[in-house]
């Protein structure tokens, strides 16, 4: 490889050909003079092929303690929210490409009205909205991945935190509902993938906690939140006071990672440990207001 071109010989006909073709790496250049390029190789598809320039990316290395927790949902695909270490929420943000979902959301009703019509789904059944479907969804994956990395880049956050759902399998919902299928079109392991792919590169690292609690209790420790039956996404709390139930969510996905780091917690289910003894009911999961509690604490001591 030289500079910014390939040269690659083709054997033809009995006779060595040398070409000369131009380099094309993944996100531009932008990581050219800090990775190794490694050799390249031809990929053969059915109709075409093409020659791969694969690289190692030597990502930089740098920490801070504000931490982005990102709550991934089907009302709204991504509620980010960067926490401090006190509990001071600096910034939030809703990301939910409803147009794309929307056209996602057209293709899989065009899906049951073919099927409708037929007995027997035969292989190859409903191909092209299924290929646009997909198409939908890998696009939306890869723009709103990229859109966290971004929210966390432009307020210098080092760790982004998601909800660990690997291997969760979701309810159906009531009869004649829609629920599974808005599950099975739903984003989040290729999401969560895309963002750790994308954020490794730029030195950043992404974590997971448990998910139970997180959305049912309030992130300022009033206790369970009541969702609304007409919008699910609002919530209302003990004390009467109604808010976004994604982004209370949020608040406490950060604030779990940060309780697990400031050493608050030594439990892996999310709750606070408090004593020794053995509990008859649950105790009461970690959320944002065990951070407030924590700082008020540390402040007495010192003062």
């Amino acid at each position: 490889m030289q500079g910014l071109s390939l040269i690659i010989g083709v054997f033809l006909a009995l006779e060595t050909l040398f070409l000369g073709l131009k380099a094309l790496t993944y996100n531009g250049f932008r990581f050219f003079q800090e990775t190794q390029l490694k050799s390249p190789y031809l990929v053969i598809a059915k109709k075409h092929c093409h020659l791969a320039v694969p690289f190692k990316v030597i990502p930089p290395t740098w920490e801070t303690d504000l931490v982005c927790g990102v709550d991934v949902g089907i009302n709204t695909l991504a509620t980010a929210s960067i926490v401090s270490p006190d509990g001071t929420v600096w910034a939030r943000r809703f990301i939910h490409p409803a147009c794309d979902i929307d056209r996602r959301d057209q293709q899989a009703a065009s899906i049951r009205r073919k099927a409708r019509k037929t007995k027997v789904l035969h292989k190859g059944f409903a191909k092209t909205p299924y290929r646009k479907a997909k198409g939908i969804n890998a696009n939306v994956a890869q723009q709103v991945s990229r859109q966290l990395v971004n929210f966390a880049l432009e307020h210098g956050v080092s760790t982004i935190v998601f909800e660990d759902l690997k291997g969760w399998r979701p309810k159906g919902g009531r009869k004649r509902s829609n629920l599974k299928q808005k599950f099975h079109g739903w984003l989040h392991r290729r999401l969560v993938s895309l963002t750790e792919q994308k954020f490794q590169e730029e030195g950043g690292k992404t974590e997971y906690v448990y998910a139970r609690g997180t959305s049912s209790w309030a992130f300022d420790g009033s206790g369970k939140v009541q969702r609304s039956k007409t919008q699910y996404e609002l919530a209302t709390f003990a004390t009467g006071k109604q808010y976004s139930c994604d982004l209370s969510a949020s608040y406490n996905i950060a604030a779990r990672y940060l309780a697990d780091r400031l050493k608050l917690t030594r439990r892996k289910d999310g709750q606070v440990a408090k004593g020794k003894s053995s509990c008859a009911t649950p105790r009461m999961p970690v959320t944002l207001s065990h951070l407030w509690d924590w700082e008020a604490a540390d402040e007495r001591t010192a003062s």
